[in-house]
């Protein structure tokens, strides 16, 4: 385990103190840090920028019909923590709710519009002319599942975007 991921031990319940001798001093300092389960980790944060994986637009809508939406969920998942780790600054998203908001009806619709708007910000951050339409978004989502295939070209023109250099 590297040491940005040790784990730390618990002294009261909810808070955790982290003593940590400093190579130069030998006095120790306390500091605290955020409770995950059991332990409290000091997780390494993703560098912005991170460019994410192209897929086949095809592939992920054939992939959504044939496990009766089970990857579409996984997909959609994906796709906003991608956007929220390349461009932090201006995608902020609970990936997790958003994924949770799409078996809630009209709540998915809404949810498939800021997924939109978080894609819109994300081409804004590096200068990008593409943007996405969250009413074509919502109507791909009634024309046999369109809106995987709309949002994951988007994607990758943005992936491409930042791919290029200048």
């Amino acid at each position: 385990m590297s040491e940005s991921n040790q784990p730390i031990a618990s002294s009261e319940a909810g808070e955790h103190d982290v003593s940590s001798v400093s190579p130069v001093s030998p006095v120790a300092t306390k500091t605290k840090a955020a409770t995950v389960g059991r332990h409290a980790y000091r997780p390494a944060q993703p560098e912005s920028g991170t460019v994410g994986p192209t897929r086949d637009a095809w592939a992920v809508w054939l992939l959504s019909i044939v496990t009766l939406g089970v990857y579409y969920l996984v997909w959609y998942y994906k796709i906003n923590r991608e956007l929220q780790l390349f461009a932090p600054a201006a995608v902020t998203v609970r990936p997790g709710l958003a994924v949770l908001a799409q078996l809630v009806p009209i709540v998915n619709l809404v949810s498939l519009a800021r997924t939109a708007g978080r894609l819109n910000a994300a081409h804004a951050s590096v200068d990008s002319p593409v943007r996405v339409s969250a009413g074509i978004t919502i109507l791909g989502a009634f024309w046999y599942a369109s809106q995987t295939r709309y949002l994951q070209r988007r994607l990758n023109t943005l992936w491409d975007a930042k791919a290029l250099p200048g």
